[in-house]
């Protein structure tokens, strides 16, 4: 027969164990509700682009460009949402870091996709140290540098662009 010293024991053993086990279905739940909110903002503003790219009032609203022609206005717009499409697929985790800079770099050779990067300069300043944007953008800027000076070499472009962004960043999502 056991005791009852020992039967507290494995009581509270088993009690510890259920908590553990709902705070990793808690914290699971979490980051399951995190990618759902992230996608749901995303999807937003894809919407939004669709709409403005479909719409010149829309686009001239949506843009912060100056002095483009409506023309130039959706394929800046058209380039955003490229970009901010991979991004997204990074986020919730439909590419890996080295996925997401093998299609960045496929994209920094389009023309018009280089322009929108050098005309939205401004628009990155603004990005919080560390943040996975941040991080991104710089990456980029570095692939656009690389491919500027060697542009027959674009499928090497950024391949030394170190490690993923630490995956505790918050502004992951």
């Amino acid at each position: 027969m056991t005791s009852p010293l020992r039967r507290v024991g494995a009581w509270l053993t088993a009690g510890s164990a259920r908590r553990r086990h709902r705070d990793e279905l808690l914290e699971r739940l979490v980051e399951e509700m995190r990618r759902a909110n992230t996608l749901r903002q995303h999807t937003l503003f894809l919407d939004q682009l669709d709409r403005a790219i479909a719409d010149p009032d829309l686009a001239a609203a949506l843009s912060t460009l100056p002095d483009l022609t409506v023309k130039e206005r959706r394929l800046m717009l058209w380039a955003n949402r490229e970009y901010s499409v991979l991004l997204l697929a990074h986020r919730v985790g439909a590419f890996c870091w080295d996925e997401l800079i093998g299609n960045l770099r496929v994209l920094c050779t389009n023309q018009v996709f280089k322009d929108y990067w050098q005309r939205t300069v401004e628009h990155r300043r603004s990005l919080p140290d560390g943040s996975l944007d941040a991080r991104v953008c710089a990456v980029m800027d570095n692939m656009m540098e690389e491919l500027e000076s060697d542009p027959d070499e674009w499928w090497v472009v950024g391949r030394d662009l170190g490690p993923e962004p630490d995956s505790s960043d918050s502004r992951r999502g």
